[in-house]
């Protein structure tokens, strides 16, 4: 089961964000797959960050 706290979504943000950016910076041509692999970005930031908060508490 998944424990969030408010304050550590917090984390998602920043992550979800660089996700879109890394990925966003692909060169493609087209817009629909700027577009896409800015969304893809974004939802891989976002559960990389839910994996580091999930493994943090777990290795301490």
């Amino acid at each position: 089961m998944v424990n969030l706290i408010m304050h550590n979504l917090l984390f998602f943000v920043p992550a979800a964000i660089a996700g879109l950016i890394l990925c966003g910076e692909v060169p493609v041509a087209s817009k629909f797959a700027r577009g896409s692999l800015r969304a893809i970005g974004a939802i891989c930031g976002a559960l990389v960050a839910l994996v580091i908060l999930e493994a943090i508490p777990a290795l301490l």
